[in-house]
């Protein structure tokens, strides 16, 4: 991470981080954690990550999602399989030899990964004590010069600004969380979508919002009606 603090709106010093959950000031970067370590941590095993919220949310499309899923032969199982695999592409910077995936990172290379100047860290744990939550981000760190928490989205055809609607509160989701875990003042969001069946279809697409704009405020939203809906059946008489 850049000793210029300041330069990516960091609201506090690295003296003052230490007390934070954690920095580490003699390599200078943040000491992230895994989910189960970070839910371990904090207790947080009863918080919901983002995609339980909206499942609870959204009974009918989890359940119809779940029967395609059934049918391996469906359009919807082979393309979460196909975004599954080249996300571990993406996380792992590694095509297991695979010509698909080969250019698919050479893709995601030349077009989005050119403009990250620095990964502070991937696939890793946060928590929201104060949101009650937790969740495992794809990416955080600066990109095109601003701190960011961005999603990658591997899809057959490149999404439409209204198709990445959820993703984008996902993201802001783990900002927030950020946030709160290490006083960082993060609210760039991005989803790095990359789209095609074949080699030759391969593009790319960066979708870039700040989270204030009602990005942070329909998630907790979101997060609101999942413990109100989640205690409600608490309350229920057996």
């Amino acid at each position: 991470m850049s000793d210029n603090y300041k330069e990516f709106g960091l609201e506090q010093t690295p003296d003052m981080w230490d007390n934070r959950h954690s920095y580490n000031k003699e390599n200078n970067m943040f000491e992230y954690l895994s989910l189960g370590a970070v839910t371990k941590k904090f207790g947080a095993k009863e918080f919901p990550s983002p995609s339980k919220v909206w499942a609870t949310l959204n009974k009918a499309e989890k359940a119809m999602f779940d029967r395609m899923m059934q049918d391996k032969n469906s359009a919807v199982y082979k393309a979460v399989v196909a975004g599954r695999r080249a996300h571990m592409t993406l996380e792992h910077d590694d095509a297991q030899k695979d010509a698909f995936q080969e250019a698919l990172l050479e893709t995601y290379d030349r077009d989005i990964a050119i403009d990250i100047d620095e990964t502070w860290a991937k696939e890793q744990g946060v928590v929201s004590l104060t949101h009650k939550y937790r969740g495992k981000f794809d990416g955080v760190g600066v990109y095109k010069g601003i701190p960011t928490v961005w999603d990658y989205k591997k899809t057959n055809k490149i999404k439409t600004p209204s198709g990445v609607k959820k993703y984008l509160k996902q993201c802001s989701a783990y900002a927030i969380a950020h946030n709160e875990m290490y006083g960082t003042d993060i609210s760039q969001i991005a989803i790095f979508n990359i789209g095609g069946k074949t080699i030759e279809d391969l593009s790319t697409r960066v979708f870039i919002y700040d989270m204030n704009d009602g990005w942070k405020d329909e998630w907790l939203n979101d997060v609101k009606r999942y413990w109100k809906e989640v205690q409600s059946y608490a309350t229920l008489p057996i």
